[in-house]
């Protein structure tokens, strides 16, 4: 068979599957329905869902809560003169976006745990193999 004749096509890409700011912005928002929340909270929230000590960078996550309110998915306020830590709220745009991600998301997330489990059983195949 030629080369360029694959009888296996690629229908997406990896990095499409989900992404890590869907993560965030969905663990965002899904906090959020709870009422406000300050950074903090918010960044603690994310550490103790996910566990085994995987939480998000700082500079990554104040970024999203950025983008989240230039979109319109969330306000933002200060609370006195602490500048450092805002109150962070979900707007009706916000709730529209969760609730696009709720219907999005279960698919996108099995058929990455189908990829990585497929890739997790090719690593078994190399076992613990010294590379020096």
């Amino acid at each position: 068979m030629p080369r360029n004749e694959n009888p296996i096509e690629k229908t997406e890409s990896l990095g499409h599957l989900v992404k890590v700011q869907q993560v965030i912005d969905f663990m965002v928002l899904s906090d959020l329905m709870n009422g406000q929340r300050y950074h903090s909270e918010m960044e603690q929230f994310i550490t103790q869902t996910l566990g085994n000590g995987v939480g998000v960078n700082d500079a990554y996550f104040s970024k999203r809560l950025q983008t989240l309110y230039e979109n319109g998915h969330v306000t933002r306020h200060w609370e006195g003169d602490n500048r450092y830590n805002r109150f962070y709220k979900i707007t009706d745009a916000g709730i529209e976006y969760f609730k696009l991600m709720l219907r999005e998301l279960p698919a996108r997330v099995g058929r990455a745990k189908q990829v990585y489990d497929r890739f997790d059983s090719y690593l078994e195949k190399f076992g613990h193999v010294n590379l020096k």
